[in-house]
């Protein structure tokens, strides 16, 4: 019997990675994920940030592996995120530090539902998805089954609605058809009802503060990810993306018109700053800075509050270093899935903004569309 002990203990040994996840280094990459999905993994109301923090640490790998992989596609992620450049730690690392994360008794990250049913979208709950999800909606990572309690309305409802139509695939199982027969208002209420399910888990008075980590100086660094992409420590105001090698000033230019015009952005200015100063005997780096704008969304964030009328137009810059190397560079509006005060169709339009602008970015550094 001993023997047999002790070949279990081995064989779990050499079969299980030899580290305790690194936080720090979990934390460090989390800034990039926090260009769309907030400081604290927490989303924000519509389909396009769903909440990360506080999902099961093997689940955020396994979603962060499809998109690397091609199961799941969202290439302007993967760029801006580097998943792509993730060593089995990195992908422990920022998994781990996001699962730590609890926003759940903070009224603050309260998840609100605007339509549905709630009382139809019970019984459809507890008839076909209690068993996997958990009777508190939180889950039963033994099934692989994430939370749906804690997750925005809109995005469970695009995801439910992407499983009925095949986009996405149910239960890892490309036979399930689980929604094949349900409703659009099926899928309304039962987000309706998803949406009350965190309510039990709130504390009075009680306030999240995201922890703080510091790297080990006993501890190697990890792989390097390359610095082709850096966010700014203040507040995450400033995205910085490099120049891919060999692309040109001309070639960065032309792609970032071309793919602002395909996503539905104006160009509405240009100031060729270092070329007009040149003109005048004046050396420097190059500076060109570039205005985009959707009027429509332009109005909607204004007539919220007119101060989003210093953010716009929405601007990227193109600048030398002192070495020579390229780099855009454009303010972050990630700051605003934070704020409470905006109604969420002004927050959902703040994220779609920022995150068009990373695709004009992400196109400009690699001089292609």
């Amino acid at each position: 019997m001993y023997k047999k002990m002790v070949a279990v203990a081995f064989l779990l040994a050499v079969s299980l990675p030899g580290w305790s996840a690194d936080m720090a280094n979990g934390q460090r990459i989390n800034k990039s994920c926090a260009l769309c999905h907030g400081a604290h993994g927490q989303g924000a109301s519509g389909k396009l940030s769903p909440r990360i923090a506080g999902l099961p640490k093997e689940y955020i790998i396994k979603t962060m592996k499809d998109y690397v992989e091609g199961r799941r596609v969202y290439p302007l992620m993967v760029r801006t995120s580097q998943i792509d450049k993730f060593t089995e730690r990195d992908f422990e690392d920022v998994a781990t530090y996001l699962a730590s994360l609890d926003l759940s008794s903070d009224a603050m990250f309260d998840i609100q539902a605007s339509f549905g049913d709630a009382a139809a979208g019970r019984k459809i709950y507890k008839s076909d998805c209690r068993t996997c999800h958990n009777k508190d909606g939180y889950g039963r990572p033994r099934k692989e089954a994430p939370p749906l309690a804690g997750q925005h309305a809109a995005y469970l409802y695009t995801t439910m609605r992407g499983f009925a139509e095949g986009h996405r695939v149910h239960a890892n199982d490309d036979e399930d058809d689980t929604f094949e027969d349900y409703k659009d208002n099926d899928f309304i209420n039962l987000t309706a009802y998803l949406a009350t399910l965190d309510d039990a888990r709130i504390v009075e008075g009680y306030a999240f503060e995201a922890p703080v980590y510091r790297a080990s100086l006993a501890r190697k660094p990890q792989t390097e990810l390359d610095d082709s992409i850096q966010i700014t420590d203040i507040k995450q105001t400033v995205v910085r993306m490099a120049l891919e090698d060999g692309v040109t000033t001309d070639m960065a230019e032309e792609a970032m018109i071309a793919k602002a015009e395909e996503i539905g952005l104006k160009k509405v200015a240009q100031q060729k700053v270092s070329k007009f100063l040149a003109r005048q005997d004046v050396k420097m780096p190059h500076l060109s800075i570039f205005q985009f704008c959707n009027p429509l969304d332009a109005r909607l964030m204004v007539m919220a509050d007119p101060v989003f009328s210093s953010y716009m137009p929405c601007r990227i810059s193109m600048v030398e270093d002192a070495n020579g190397k390229l780099w855009l560079m454009m303010l972050n509006l990630d700051m605003l899935i934070n704020s409470k005060l905006l109604p969420n169709e002004v927050v959902e339009t703040a994220i779609r903004v920022n995150q068009q602008m990373l695709d004009v970015m992400t196109a400009g550094a690699a001089g292609k569309t």
